[in-house]
């Protein structure tokens, strides 16, 4: 009857993160991080893991409704598309992140172009000051990076090692797939643009550790 009352009261005060989610779209869109060429995001529920459906910024010009979210609603890839729906490509790492830490309730597949930059060129990106203190890592850390595999389980095995690794304490955590993708997850919907907007920030601050003398 306790862990009843318990669980009521955790829902209760959950915002609804779909919902919210949802909302954020269109601003995430207007800031680059989604764009018409790519980008995802996913939401953990008490069904399973929601995705947003693949060339939602293409076709759909990312005005999504919660009937547009593909339900994954176990551990492996089975999906039930609604409207013939079919989920991002990007689908499994979103998964795999969230799957890290049964805290983290939301994750993004960024395209911010600094972010990116470290992902293609297979870095990864030092945090420094102010994103250590967001992402509660210690002195002299990154955000982690997957090396390019064909093997697609064993780059999710290494994503779970390392981002668990990494940020094992955090409310968010970030990941970088060599010549990929970027995604972060994190415990609260609403917050995520901060963390986004650190995490891009700094990226593209740190442009110079690119150029080839480096």
């Amino acid at each position: 009857m306790r862990e009843a009352r318990a669980g009521l009261a955790y829902n209760l005060l959950v915002p609804d993160q779909i919902t919210t989610m949802l909302e954020l779209i269109p601003m995430l869109h207007a800031s680059g991080y989604l764009d018409r060429s790519g980008g995802a995001v996913a939401l953990r529920d008490e069904r399973g893991f929601l995705v947003s459906p693949e060339n939602a910024g293409e076709l759909m010009r990312w005005e999504l409704k919660e009937a547009d979210l593909v339900l994954f609603p176990g551990e492996g890839d089975a999906s039930m598309a609604r409207a013939g729906r079919r989920p991002s490509r990007m689908n499994r790492w979103l998964r795999e992140m969230l799957a890290v830490r049964p805290e983290w309730r939301c994750s993004i597949q960024t395209m911010g172009w600094g972010a990116m930059s470290f992902a293609l060129a297979g870095r990864e990106l030092p945090l420094h000051n102010v994103s250590q203190q967001v992402y509660k890592t210690m002195r002299g850390g990154s955000v982690p990076l997957v090396a390019a595999s064909a093997d697609v389980d064993a780059q999710a095995g290494q994503l779970r090692e390392v981002v668990g690794r990494t940020f094992g304490r955090s409310s968010f955590g970030a990941v970088l797939i060599e010549g990929e993708a970027v995604v972060i997850a994190g415990t609260d919907t609403a917050l995520i643009p901060a963390a986004l907007d650190t995490l891009e920030g700094l990226a593209r601050a740190q442009q110079w550790l690119l150029s080839p003398k480096h």
